[in-house]
């Protein structure tokens, strides 16, 4: 029996938000009761942080877990489709780099052992699922001084945090450039699609038309969505870049001829305060992106 000194430890570790980013945002699926959801959305931390439904008067669910892949969503939705009603919405958003396989490692394949079936996790190990859960029901037990140095860092930041910081969005875009080139093996962004990345590609495109047909099988309506990137990491992609990584993987992919949602340079999103850094969106933009992609889809919302 927990100790109150650790039940009361493991409740404000739970609300901190590096225990939310050690998990990648999958709590949500610990304590799921909605059913009957009109709409979810799916992807990795870009629609994480894309897609807010709080105030609307829709019954919606951000369903994204970062970071992952194409494959991850389609385990996540063979998991939970069952909470959707017949003919709800299903958003796959896509990232610059959507349509490229990257190598998880053990630590972020861990948050999938909390929520999913066994048989729906890559590279499954009954260690790394029983170490999963022994972290989930207690951390501080699990992981005492990791998590009481987290806790002292964050209460440290949220004191010492100035009201007035802004990001540098053309430094951040340049530093995410960098990170997806190392991530995926890209030296040229405009350069031709090597044959690794040619691979991959058909890796991806089996992705995408399995969750698209997996929805209509079931009538449920998938949508593909690319949110708003800032105007300076926009200018970073280039028209070739996107036409190798992006249109035409959507084009070879997209058979069904679902609806294809493009928003990466949309006008209504250029100012900061849209984003928290040059990818991820902030709380107002998100909500106000919700909403725009709601009515784009003829979806009634308040």
């Amino acid at each position: 029996m927990k100790s109150i000194v650790e039940r009361a430890c493991n409740k404000i570790i739970r609300h901190t938000q590096w225990y939310d980013r050690y998990w990648g945002g999958v709590q949500k699926f610990w304590y799921l009761r909605r059913f009957n959801l009109d709409v979810v959305n799916l992807g990795s931390n870009s629609g994480l942080y894309a897609f807010n439904y709080d105030g609307l008067d829709i019954a919606g669910m951000n369903w994204a877990i970062g970071p992952h892949s194409l494959a991850h969503d389609f385990n996540v939705l063979k998991n939970y489709f069952s909470y959707l009603r017949i003919g709800a919405i299903v958003i796959i958003p896509l990232c610059p780099f959507s349509s490229l396989v990257s190598k998880y490692s053990k630590e972020s394949n861990l948050k999938y052992y909390t929520f999913l079936h066994p048989a729906t996790i890559f590279y499954f190990e009954e260690e790394e699922r029983i170490k999963a859960l022994t972290i989930k029901q207690s951390p501080i037990k699990a992981m005492p001084w990791y998590c009481v140095k987290n806790t002292i860092r964050e209460l440290g930041r949220l004191i010492l945090c100035r009201k007035n910081s802004r990001c540098d969005y053309g430094g951040h875009a340049k530093q995410f450039i960098t990170m997806w080139k190392k991530q995926f093996w890209v030296e040229d962004l405009d350069a031709s699609l090597t044959r690794k990345h040619k691979e991959e590609q058909e890796i991806r495109i089996k992705d995408l038309i399995d969750i698209i047909e997996f929805c209509q099988e079931r009538s449920l309506k998938p949508v593909l969505v690319i949110p708003p990137v800032h105007p300076l990491l926009s200018k970073e992609i280039t028209p070739v870049c996107r036409q190798n990584y992006i249109y035409s993987f959507v084009e070879r992919a997209n058979r069904k001829h679902v609806p294809f949602l493009d928003y990466m340079d949309d006008a209504r999103f250029q100012k900061d305060a849209n984003f928290s850094n040059s990818f991820f969106m902030s709380e107002k933009g998100a909500k106000k992106f919700t909403k725009v992609v709601l009515s784009d889809l003829g979806i009634s919302n308040s």
